[in-house]
């Protein structure tokens, strides 16, 4: 009969082989603009790790896998919770579940069965994780609504929105709990330390804000060789160390083997020269510009077929540069290629060291400044031209 009422009931593709359930969906995708639509893509959710049944909290959209085997017969449901918290199986009634822990859930619905059925035996797993939105506003991107499910991070969400502002305070970041309760977590923690305290995970009703800071009194300036120039909110005792670590993206010709800080003190400015072995122990502060120099790049001129600023490579010969510029042009001696050294000193040749900061120019052939652009016919014709004045000078 048990049999009969929960086959009856069911509904269309509630009943599976447990086997098909191999691997659960819908995780939060990046997106180019989050218009705070329910915006998601059929993806496989990838754990950081296998699902504590006493610390996961269930809720609506989440299912389960159901065997129970009883005197009647073997029953094999997919069981969701309901938007109201509950999870309905026929013959037995509703059980309502919503905000507890998976274990607790499970225990839960053992119970209200075997108070039926008292000789079944009964088998209950997750097998796919609900999604649901949560809001997200202040100093983002794109502030909105994300499509999440309970084992994404803060850190999928802010990629989701598109990053943070740039003045956004990364460091006190506010989460208010469905009941109102604020909770404040440090991002950069996470970011620097892999603390995951500072990258916490989510329920329905929660509500995340980045603030914003406040320039004059906690911003800084970025400039130079590296990416996401403009301003920066720090956090009180800082290091530059730690600023390198969660914020700079360095261009690819960045020379950090000096970076400058300028800074006013009573109207007066200084600059500090910061070397890599004092990163760590050296403080930002609110006003500072924080300048980031390119390194010295490789200038090749003259006769060469894409002239231009290169990188410089350590024991890289004039030959080496040429080819890079895409070789001499057909009217270029590049067995003559002179090097300008920064300490003013000048060489010739293809197999001298090119050092930082050098400019190195290809001249024209002395074929092509006498002649110029001319054919093969139109050289020999001039060739000739020339011998024969040469004759009739000598008669």
């Amino acid at each position: 009969m048990l049999v009969f009422l929960l086959s009856a009931f069911t509904l269309k593709g509630q009943i599976h082989d447990a086997s098909s359930y191999k691997r659960i969906s819908s995780s939060p995708v990046k997106i180019e603009n989050n218009t705070g639509d329910f915006i998601t893509r059929n993806s496989v959710v990838y754990l950081e790790e296998t699902i504590d049944p006493g610390k996961y909290i269930v809720g609506p959209g989440d299912e389960f896998s159901f065997n129970m085997l009883s005197s009647d017969g073997i029953v094999s449901l997919l069981l969701t919770i309901t938007p109201t918290g509950g999870i309905l199986i026929p013959a037995v009634g509703v059980i309502f579940v919503d905000k507890l822990s998976l274990n607790v859930a499970i225990e839960k619905i053992k119970k209200m069965c075997l108070e039926k059925y008292n000789n079944a035996k009964i088998n209950i797993s997750l097998m796919s994780l609900r999604r649901f939105k949560i809001q997200i506003s202040g100093a983002v991107n794109s502030p909105g609504f994300v499509n999440i499910n309970p084992v994404s991070r803060l850190g999928d969400i802010i990629n989701v929105v598109g990053g943070f502002h740039q003045l956004a305070k990364e460091h006190n970041i506010e989460i208010q709990s469905p009941s109102g309760e604020k909770r404040y977590v440090n991002y950069t923690n996470f970011v620097i330390n892999g603390d995951l305290d500072a990258n916490p995970q989510f329920i329905e009703g929660d509500k995340i804000y980045v603030p914003f800071g406040n320039i004059e009194d906690e911003g800084v300036i970025l400039r130079g060789a590296i990416k996401g120039k403009g301003y920066d909110i720090i956090q009180t005792g800082e290091t530059l160390q730690n600023l390198l670590q969660r914020k700079i993206k360095l261009d690819q010709n960045a020379d950090i083997s000096n970076i400058l800080i300028t800074r006013e003190n009573n109207d007066v400015k200084e600059v500090i020269v910061v070397s890599p072995k004092i990163f760590s122990s050296t403080i930002i502060k609110p006003g500072d510009i924080i300048d980031f120099s390119e390194e010295k790049a490789v200038m090749v001129n003259g006769f060469v077929k894409v002239p231009g600023k290169y990188k410089f490579s350590p024991g890289f010969k004039a030959a080496d540069y040429i080819g890079i510029a895409g070789g001499n042009l057909v009217d270029g001696d590049s067995k003559k290629v002179t090097i300008y050294h920064t300490n003013g000193s000048i060489e010739v040749g293809q197999s001298i060291t090119v050092q930082r900061g050098d400019v190195l120019v290809v001249p024209q052939t002395r074929m092509s400044m006498f002649f110029g652009k001319l054919s093969l016919l139109e050289l020999v014709s001039a060739v000739f031209t020339i011998y024969l004045a040469f004759l009739a000078a000598g008669a």
